[in-house]
C-alpha cells in the first residue's frame, strides 16, 4: 500500500520552514532550512527547501527515495512568485514530487491564518505584503521587492540603518549608538562595509534589522523613528486592503505575520489594532490545506 504524505512549505527571504503530515493529519516532521526567494535564486531555493524537507523526514526515518512506499505531495507559498520567469523556471525544476502546487507566501499564510476562511493578513518578515482572501478572491497589496517596495520589513530596516551609518561616518549626521553598532558588526572597517553595502540583497540587508530592534527597545532615539516609519508603512498596507474589502465598516480579520512583526505590532495604529486576530495556523499549514484540497479534486496527477 502506497501512503500519501502531505508537505507544506513556508519559503521567505531569510528561511523556509517545512511541515509533513499523513493523511489522518498526523504530524510526521518539521524542518527549518535557508532562505526560498525564488526571485533571487532559483536552485538556492531549491536546495534550501530540499534539505528542510529531508530533515523533516528523517525525523521518521523517511527518504524522498522511498516512492514505492510513499507519494509526495508538495505546496510550497514562496518569496518572488511575482516574478513570472522566476516562477516558471522553479516550476521546470526536477522534483521528487506527486503532486506540486506553488503559490505565494502570502496567500498560503491568509489560508492557515483563517482555516480556508475568508480574511487578510500582513507580513513583516524580510519583506512586506498584505494579503486577503475574500468571496474566493485573493488581493495582494505591496510586497512588490526590494528595494523598490516592501518598506517597514527587516531588509528596510537594515538599509536605512545603513543609509544612517554612512551619514553619520562623513558627517552628516550626529552619532548614534546604532550606527556605532553598524559599524561594529563590519569590523569598523569602511572599505568591507562599503563593499558589502554595494552588493547586498534583501536577506543579507535583513541581518541587520535586529540591531534596529534591540536598540528601538532601549528607546534609542534614531532606531526609535526607524520603528515607527516601518510601522506607518504596515499601516498603509492595512488600509489599502480595507479600501478593497466588500464590507469596509465590519473590516476582515487580520492576522500578523513575520519575524520583524512582533517588534512592530506595538507601533501600529489603533485602526489596524481594532481587527487583528491571532491566527489559527501558520503559512506551512496554509500551504498543505492547498494541497490537500487539491489532490482531493485532482487526484494523484
Amino acid at each position: 500500500m502506497v501512503e500519501d504524505l502531505f508537505i507544506g512549505i513556508d519559503g521567505g527571504g531569510t528561511k523556509s520552514k517545512v511541515r509533513v503530515e499523513d493523511s489522518a493529519g498526523n504530524l510526521i516532521g518539521q524542518g527549518v532550512g535557508g532562505p526560498s526567494n525564488i526571485r533571487l535564486s532559483v536552485t538556492a531555493s531549491w536546495q534550501s527547501i530540499l534539505k528542510a524537507l529531508e530533515d523533516a523526514l528523517n525525523i521518521s526515518q523517511i527518504s524522498l527515495q522511498d516512492k514505492h512506499k510513499y507519494r509526495f505531495h508538495a505546496g510550497m507559498g514562496l518569496a518572488g512568485c511575482e516574478v513570472k520567469d522566476a516562477y516558471a523556471e522553479f516550476l521546470h525544476h526536477p522534483h521528487p514530487f506527486t503532486s506540486l502546487q506553488v503559490t505565494t507566501d502570502a496567500h498560503v499564510a491568509c489560508i492557515g491564518a483563517h482555516k480556508s476562511r475568508d480574511g487578510a493578513i500582513i507580513i513583516v518578515g524580510t519583506g512586506v505584503v498584505g494579503y486577503q482572501i475574500e468571496a474566493g478572491v485573493g488581493v495582494k497589496v505591496g510586497g512588490w521587492g526590494f528595494p523598490h517596495d516592501d518598506m517597514g520589513g527587516g531588509a528596510w530596516l537594515g538599509l536605512e540603518a545603513t543609509r544612517l551609518t554612512f551619514q553619520w561616518l562623513d558627517h552628516r549626521s550626529e552619532k548614534s549608538p546604532l550606527v556605532d553598532d553598524v559599524f561594529n558588526f563590519f569590523n569598523r572597517d569602511l572599505q568591507y562595509f562599503t563593499t558589502w553595502a554595494n552588493r547586498a540583497n534583501s536577506s543579507e540587508f535583513a541581518r541587520l534589522a535586529p540591531l534596529v530592534i534591540n536598540h528601538s527597545q532601549q528607546d534609542e532615539q534614531a532606531a526609535v523613528r526607524l520603528m515607527k516609519k516601518a510601522a506607518h508603512a504596515v499601516d498603509r498596507v492595512g488600509v489599502a486592503l480595507l479600501k478593497t474589502q466588500q464590507n469596509t465598516k465590519v473590516p476582515l480579520p487580520c492576522s500578523l505575520f513575520g519575524g520583524v512583526a512582533p517588534f512592530i505590532e506595538p507601533w501600529l495604529s489603533a485602526d489596524l489594532h481594532r481587527h487583528l486576530v491571532p491566527r489559527e495556523a501558520d503559512a506551512n499549514v496554509g500551504a498543505i490545506l492547498m494541497i490537500r484540497q487539491w489532490v482531493a479534486k485532482n487526484g494523484n496527477v
